[in-house]
């Protein structure tokens, strides 16, 4: 469901939450979003604004959280900025597995983003080509001139373990990723971190590298993290340690190279090859990076404002 905050009139949604069906939900949401964990850039779990008791049933909630997109429904447009989605989404895990909170459905569906910075205007949460009151066309964006935010939502399957519980084992409950290897034995308790790897290694291996050419780079690290052994996979926290270094290797032309779809059509391929020249000369002559990072939204507002006349800066 969505709605505007009469406050400052931003687009919201709201989450209706029944406790006797998920009652780690709302304590974990309302955990990632006090302070300190909330400001942390390392979080990526949705915030959530408010908590409304229902006043007709006391088992229901009403989370009230930001208006957020699918991550595909704004195509990337080069490597790098897959990579800095990639890293936000490896980055965020790590965060909730180093706070003792295993998610435990981690999905294409359960990964979305900030659509502001990517919308020349606040969206209709049905038709975001079209501003909210319908009368205008929305201009899209690029990542890499308007950095974006990537989160997790959805933790009715959550666990929030003690601290001192450091081999943490939970009875196993289906996600959205059926195709977990420990669900072939629903009788044993199991580790839900090591799922949470699988997972995550498996939605790109499936829905990243399944639908976009040029990241063979990354085979080795998604093998590792989806290997049928939950012992053999690795930690979030090496996950991360290895994808910085294989992102660390990439020559910057490739993280500037674009996103090339697998379902794309010979015409259309030629017509965006030329346009990404033209992107990728004033990325460069501003000095824009190649990974663009939310952090360094505010440089990239400053650079494009002492842009050079005469570039072609449209949908940037």
């Amino acid at each position: 469901m969505d709605a505007i905050r009469t406050s400052d009139n931003r687009l919201v949604s709201i989450k209706r939450v029944k406790k006797e069906d998920h009652p780690q939900e709302e304590e974990i949401i309302r955990y990632f979003s006090t302070d300190p964990l909330a400001t942390d850039p390392s979080n990526h779990a949705v915030p959530v604004y408010e908590v409304l008791q229902s006043p007709h049933m006391e088992d229901v909630q009403f989370l009230v959280m930001p208006f957020l997109i699918r991550v595909y429904d704004v195509k990337f447009a080069t490597l790098g900025e897959m990579v800095e989605c990639l890293r936000q989404l490896f980055e965020g895990l790590r965060f909730m597995h180093s706070h003792h909170v295993a998610h435990c459905d981690v999905h294409i569906m359960n990964v979305m983003m900030d659509p502001m910075p990517l919308l020349s205007e606040q969206p209709h949460p049905v038709e975001l080509s079209k501003s909210y009151d319908f009368k205008r066309k929305t201009k899209q964006y690029t990542r890499t001139g308007h950095p974006t935010t990537y989160y997790y939502i959805d933790f009715g399957l959550s666990y929030r373990f003690p601290p001192e519980k450091n081999d943490p084992v939970v009875p196993v409950v289906f996600g959205g990723d059926k195709t977990v290897p420990e669900y072939k034995d629903t009788l044993t308790p199991k580790d839900p971190y090591k799922i949470d790897v699988y997972c995550l290694g498996n939605l790109i291996r499936e829905d990243v590298m399944g639908q976009i050419s040029g990241l063979e780079f990354l085979r080795p690290l998604v093998d590792d993290m989806v290997d049928m052994d939950p012992a053999s996979r690795p930690s979030m926290h090496d996950v991360c340690m290895r994808f910085e270094k294989l992102v660390t290797s990439l020559p910057k032309r490739k993280l500037r190279s674009r996103v090339v779809y697998w379902s794309e059509n010979p015409i259309a391929r030629l017509y965006r090859d030329c346009r990404h020249v033209f992107r990728t000369l004033f990325w460069i002559a501003t000095g824009t990076p190649a990974v663009p990072s939310p952090a360094s939204r505010s440089q990239v507002t400053e650079n494009c404002s002492r842009s050079l006349a005469g570039l072609i800066h449209a949908d940037i």
